[in-house]
């Protein structure tokens, strides 16, 4: 019989997403594909999913809270009986395990690790920099590129047997390149009413200061007189908070390039891959060092030059002026504007990074990195 593995992350959003969620697409991509184990994710319930179900190779669990139950236990009285990690707990006792990978959560970790069966192997999985008050014992840490592992590694707080890294993953059937797409590529780009002969800049990503989107529309703005360049924001708009209030700047600051941004809500995973089919190149100018970077994977696999900053796990998989770019910290807009221009012009040159792009995201296609993540469980195993 196949080992049992049991997935969950904290209460944030159903598995799999129906919206972009890099934590729960991995949890899904992966587990589907694993062959020699049989994978159990748990997620917060959602209405448009059955309590349990099994697809796609997995059996799902998901937690539902009423209005009522949020309101009196969660919010009022602070009681919570029926918590979110006891919900769990009574799912492992149910399934038996033989490991636990737990994603990007301490918080929902902590009650759940203090009443586990000693033989279960603990697996904890960070896709982000998470602050860590307490001592964790675990069987293996994994993170989503070297740049996050070397970070725990010199954690006292994270006591592992193992550190790993398993990188992110995509997808490249489902997010082909442009090139293999010319039909499709114009009919999407003609229902964002963009000619074929305009070049499309990029950004996607929830419209958050972090992002970085002002660099973006600032960088925009250096290149308006180009009467053939449009830019395209495809990311979530926050509705109320600090987030909406940055987005009422970025939408201030866009009104000196008139018709020549667009911006669009989140779109669900489902159909993000022809999202970016609308651009030339893609803009990723973060102000915080990216844990790996999903959308700049997913670009690339779509044959889209990247053009970014050298940090966090970016630095892992693009190599500037091969399969994508770095900006020049100290000459930011200035720097993304000429890389633009430069890719805009040049045709020989986007041509040539398209295709080593696309060749470096074939190498983390969810195949490899689910049999990559197979071979460790086997081995958190065998110890």
């Amino acid at each position: 019989m196949p080992k049992k593995v049991l997935i969950f992350a904290g209460p944030v959003h159903p598995n799999p997403p129906l919206k972009g969620a890099a934590v729960e697409t991995w949890m899904f991509e992966t587990a589907k594909r694993l062959i020699n184990f049989e994978p159990h994710i748990v997620s917060i319930g959602n209405p448009f999913y059955a309590e349990r179900q099994y697809k796609d190779n997995i059996y799902f669990y998901r937690i539902n809270f009423g209005k009522l139950y949020k309101r009196f236990f969660q919010k009022m009285t602070k009681l919570d009986p029926l918590s979110y990690p006891k919900r769990i707990l009574k799912i492992i006792n149910e399934v038996k395990p033989d490991i636990i990978h737990v994603h990007n959560t301490v918080k929902w970790f902590f009650p759940i690790i203090k009443e586990l069966d000693t033989k279960i192997k603990k697996i904890l999985h960070f896709h982000n920099e998470i602050s860590i008050s307490t001592p964790l014992e675990v069987d293996a840490f994994i993170g989503c590129s070297n740049y996050i592992v070397n970070i725990y590694k010199n954690n006292e707080k994270i006591k592992a047997k193992q550190f790993k890294c398993i990188y992110n993953g995509v997808d490249s059937q489902k997010f082909s390149p442009y090139w293999e797409l010319a039909e499709l590529r114009k009919t999407i780009r003609r229902r964002f009413k963009i000619n074929e002969n305009e070049f499309v800049v990029l950004f996607v990503g929830r419209i958050s200061p972090e992002k970085g989107v002002e660099h973006f529309v600032k960088v925009a703005i250096n290149l308006k007189e180009f009467e053939n360049i449009k830019f395209v924001v495809v990311g979530e708009i926050a509705k109320r908070g600090d987030r909406f209030d940055y987005a009422k700047k970025i939408f201030e600051l866009s009104r000196k390039l008139n018709n020549k941004i667009t911006f669009t809500d989140v779109f669900p995973p489902s159909k993000i891959h022809q999202i970016y089919l609308i651009g030339d190149v893609v803009l990723i100018p973060s102000e915080f060092n990216e844990p790996f970077g999903m959308v700049a994977l997913e670009a690339m696999a779509t044959g889209l030059p990247v053009i970014t900053r050298a940090r966090g796990g970016l630095k892992e998989y693009i190599y500037h002026g091969i399969n994508g770019f770095f900006l020049k910290e100290d000459n930011l807009l200035n720097n993304g504007a000429e890389l633009v221009k430069t890719l805009m012009i040049d045709k020989q040159l986007h041509q040539k990074i398209s295709k080593e792009a696309r060749k470096t995201a074939e190498k983390f296609d969810w195949l490899y990195i689910s049999e990559e993540l197979e071979i460790f469980y086997n081995e958190i195993l065998e110890k």
